[in-house]
């Protein structure tokens, strides 16, 4: 698969309705979204960012807890490689595109926080509970 061919706009409709629902306060529905996303990521593959054939990991939080950057579409990933090169960190990055559980092992790693989609963009975080 090609990285023009990879597009994603139900995701990111899931996103932004996660977003206007969370603002709400609606919590049955959220949980519904964020039921809805997992099924999606669960079945297409996603651009993940990657150095040296692993996941890139992104500091988060406190005690060595970090994020890794996906992307739903060639756009984002342009878009989150300029994100990176204006915070140094762009050096040796490149992707491919898989199914998020590509990296099984992250699951298994307490430190790992979940996916971060579109750093650059309305992004959103997917959290553990989701994989």
């Amino acid at each position: 698969m090609k990285l023009e061919e990879i597009k994603h706009p139900e995701l990111k409709n899931m996103i932004n309705l996660a977003y206007m629902q969370g603002e709400n306060g609606n919590e049955e529905a959220l949980q519904k979204i964020e039921q809805d996303m997992k099924a999606y990521l669960e079945e297409n593959p996603m651009i993940i960012s990657v150095e040296d054939g692993e996941p890139v990991k992104i500091p988060y939080g406190n005690h060595d807890e970090y994020i890794v950057p996906i992307f739903t579409d060639e756009r984002e990933y342009t878009l989150g490689m300029q994100y990176f090169s204006l915070n140094v960190m762009d050096e040796n990055k490149e992707y491919i595109i898989e199914k998020i559980d590509y990296f099984k092992k992250l699951k298994e790693d307490p430190k790992f926080l979940g996916y971060l989609v579109n750093i650059s963009s309305v992004s959103y975080i997917i959290n553990t509970s989701l994989l």
